[in-house]
This record gives C-alpha cells, sequence and structure tokens, in this order.
C-alpha cells in the first residue's frame, strides 16, 4: 500500500491512498470461510453452506469493510508519520465505480492543513492586575457563611424578613380534556425576588393566588422567581398558574462563633475571629488573583488573534463543512458558516500551535487533579470544605467515567496549561486595583 500527496497550497492537499488487493485479500477468505460455518441456510446443515453462495451475499460488504480498515490505517500512519496537524477531519473523494476485486484500489481524501507559523510570546505584554480583598469583601463573605448556616424560625404571617415556600401548580381548565398529570414546582421567594414577594405578602399559609401565563411571558423576571425559563413558559399547558403558600419563615444568620467556624472548615482548624478573617481574606486574594491571571491571559491571547497571520484551509473546511453536517445543503451555506466561524477556528489553530511548539502534554493524572478541583469547587458551593481526599478522589473517578466530561476536563486542562505558559513567558505590567476598580475592568 502507498500513499501520496498533491499539495493545493500550503495548507492544504489531496491524499491518495493506493492498496492492492494482496493488502487484504487473506482478512476476506478468513472472514467468509467463518460465515461459511457458522450461516444458517434453510436446506443446509450448520457449516455446509456452499463457499459460492456464500461469496455472492457476503463477498462485497466484506471486501468494502477490510479495504476500509486498510486505507484507514494508511492514512492515519502516514499523517502520525509526517506530523501532520490536521484541521477537520479528512474528505473522502467520491468514487463513480469501486471494484472491489480489482488488483489495485485508489482512495483518495481532501485535507486542510494547520499552517506554519510561530507564535513569540515574550514579544506580547498586557495589565496584570494585583487585586486585595477589602474590609467589604471580608465582610460579605463572613455574612455569607452565617446566612449559609442560619437558623430557622417558622412564621405565622408573611412580613418584610420573611421567606416563602410556594407550590406553583398549573390550573387545569374545567373542560380540558385528556388526563393531566402536571408536577408542581417548589419555589423560594422573599423581598428580594420583588416580583414574586407582591404576589403573596398578603396571604397566609395555605392561601393562595393565581397567574396567568400571559403574565409569565411579559414579565421574564417573575417566572425566573418561580422557577420558569422563557421556554418553560412557552410550553405551559394551560393558561392559569396556582401560587400556593406552603410554608413562611425567617432566617437568623448563624452567631460569629466556634461553631460556626468548626461548620465551614472543619473542628479546630479555625479557633478565632481574627484567624477567620484572615483565612478569608487569603482565599478571597487567591480567588481574586486566579482571576486577575485569566484576565492577563485573555488579553495576550486577544493580541495574538489579532496580530498573528493565521493562514485557513477555507476552500477545504467549506467541502469539510458540506461533508460532515447533513443540514449543510449548499456551498453558499457552508461558506456563510465558515465566515462565521472563522474567528473561532483560528483561535483554535493558535491553541494548538501553542500546545505543540511548547511541547505541553496531557495525562491522566493533570486530568485527574482537575476533575478533583472541579469537585472540591462545587462541594465548597454548597459550603463543605473539608471532605476527605478520598471522598473527592472517589467522585472525580466516577465523573471521569463519562467520556464526554473526560474531553472537557482535558480541555480546561489544556487551556490551563497554555495560562501557565503565557503567565511565565508574556511580559506583565503590574498594577494594584480595588476589586470594584478590576470589576469595572472586566466590563470593558
Amino acid at each position: 500500500m502507498n500513499v501520496t500527496a498533491q499539495n493545493h497550497d500550503e495548507v492544504s492537499a489531496l491524499l491518495t491512498v493506493t492498496v492492492d488487493r494482496a493488502d487484504y485479500k487473506d482478512k476476506v477468505e478468513k472472514q467468509l470461510h467463518h460465515y461459511a460455518k457458522n450461516a444458517q441456510v434453510p436446506g443446509f446443515r450448520k457449516g455446509k453452506v456452499p463457499m459460492g453462495m456464500v461469496k455472492r451475499q457476503y463477498e462485497a460488504p466484506v471486501s468494502f469493510e477490510e479495504i476500509n480498515k486498510v486505507v484507514s490505517e494508511a492514512l492515519n500512519q502516514y499523517v502520525t508519520d509526517n506530523k501532520l496537524k490536521l484541521v477537520g477531519q479528512p474528505v473522502p473523494v467520491p468514487v463513480d465505480e469501486f471494484d472491489f476485486k480489482a488488483e489495485q484500489i485508489s482512495v483518495s481524501f481532501e485535507v486542510g492543513y494547520e499552517p506554519n507559523f510561530n507564535i513569540d510570546l515574550t514579544s506580547y505584554e498586557a495589565p496584570h492586575y494585583k487585586v486585595e480583598a477589602s474590609e467589604k469583601e471580608i465582610n460579605q463573605s463572613i455574612e455569607n457563611m452565617q446566612k449559609r448556616f442560619a437558623s430557622r424560625e417558622s412564621q405565622d404571617k408573611i412580613g418584610k424578613d420573611s421567606f416563602v415556600t410556594l407550590s406553583v401548580s398549573q390550573v387545569v381548565e374545567e373542560d380540558a380534556e385528556g388526563e393531566h398529570n402536571h408536577q408542581p414546582k417548589t419555589a423560594v421567594v422573599s423581598a428580594e425576588t420583588k416580583e414574586a414577594f407582591e404576589l403573596v405578602k398578603k396571604l397566609k399559609k395555605d392561601e393562595s393566588v393565581k397567574v396567568t401565563k400571559a403574565q409569565l411571558s411579559e414579565d421574564k423576571e417573575l417566572a425566573k422567581q418561580l422557577g420558569y425559563t422563557e421556554n418553560q413558559v412557552e410550553e405551559l399547558h394551560h393558561e392559569e398558574l396556582e401560587l400556593k403558600v406552603l410554608d413562611i419563615y425567617s432566617l437568623t444568620n448563624h452567631e460569629l462563633n466556634q461553631e460556626l467556624f468548626d461548620k465551614v472548615y472543619g473542628e479546630g482548624t479555625i479557633k478565632s475571629e481574627e484567624e477567620l478573617r484572615e483565612k478569608v481574606k487569603s482565599e478571597l486574594d487567591e480567588y481574586f488573583q486566579q482571576n486577575a491571571d485569566v484576565h492577563f491571559v485573555n488579553k495576550v491571547l486577544e493580541q495574538i488573534n489579532e496580530k498573528q497571520e493565521v493562514t485557513l484551509p477555507e476552500a477545504f473546511l467549506v467541502k469539510w463543512l458540506m461533508f460532515s453536517n447533513e443540514n449543510i445543503r449548499s456551498e453558499e451555506q457552508a461558506k456563510e458558516i465558515l465566515e462565521n466561524e472563522k474567528t473561532q477556528v483560528k483561535a483554535q489553530i493558535i491553541e494548538g500551535k501553542l500546545i505543540s511548539e511548547n511541547d505541553i502534554q496531557i495525562d491522566y493524572a493533570d486530568v485527574l487533579a482537575q476533575s478533583e478541583q472541579m469537585v472540591r469547587n462545587q462541594l465548597a458551593m454548597y459550603g463543605i470544605h473539608h471532605l476527605p481526599d478520598e471522598e473527592i478522589q472517589k467522585y472525580s473517578v466516577e465523573m471521569l467515567k463519562d467520556q464526554e466530561q473526560v474531553r472537557q476536563i482535558s480541555s480546561e486542562v489544556a487551556m490551563a496549561k497554555i495560562k501557565d505558559l503565557i503567565l511565565e513567558k508574556s511580559k506583565k505590567v503590574e498594577k494594584s486595583i480595588s476589586h470594584d476598580e478590576f470589576q469595572e475592568e472586566l466590563k470593558k
């Protein structure tokens, strides 16, 4: 077997794989003998079906399957041996006639290459902010801890400090046909969710009020407070919803004491309010700095995308889009889609170039560590900070059984390594800034 390349330009080519019948003939024969031994054909005992009959029925599909395997292996080996960086996937050139009995068969593929260019990270610079937590942010974070472990007290009526648990259910019209079994939603509203709170603030426990589908369509904020997205509102089967008060209660923030420290960070880790404030400040500073680092990296990547000349294999990408997406029915449609996605394709090529040029490797340990951090972050959202490492790893391993999760986390690991690379090599213009000022900077 042999693979030849005919370059269209520096970023696209036609690869032709030529295979001899000898490359796959023995495999076809072996597969046909297997069918002959196991085929169940009326009028013949098992294993006694004539080979001629087996060939008439199976030789063509078996040959096509084996040819496809040989061609794919040859193409992949050529790409590997020549260290080709493909954009998209090879697009097979249609064949009018395909004679699987021919002594030699050639199959061609259109391919697109990543362009050849270099990125000098040391030539790029951007502001690198140092963001320290202020007393305001520290106080807010501690108050959030107190709210998370607040004590709950039942109330007889709704007041300005009340939290109200509602059952939100669709009202089935009397003349509605068929069975209607719509599960109610549960929503908790308070003075902070102003629109919903206004509707129920005069109600007592077990009393209810109705809203219409039209109201939710017009007032998206109200719909959101009651647990409905815009699409869910459109999909409601009935024109009215009933909001019934299930519970009324107030929340009293947890006292700032040793019990709270232990609940948040584990027993004995924090022993005073002063230690708590130091711990919170260090966590906020670390979090703010991570965001500042990401901002710096994004600014550098923006500059690279703006300044770096990257020649895309546009003609190939149009063919690839048409081949890979059955919903694209014309060349014009493919060109329009490519035009809209050029920036994203260029960014992906640049990221790939940074990975290959700097020999960035991603292994299972990296992916596992990233998934463990994701688990810790998710648990922290619920106030859980001290789960044992073995429990964290158990959750992480379970997460990595999902191949889509592996793909997503691997992408995050790659971006994290690119981030470290840019932080190391690009020039930083150091600036101190408050968190409020940094938030304004992010909006620019």
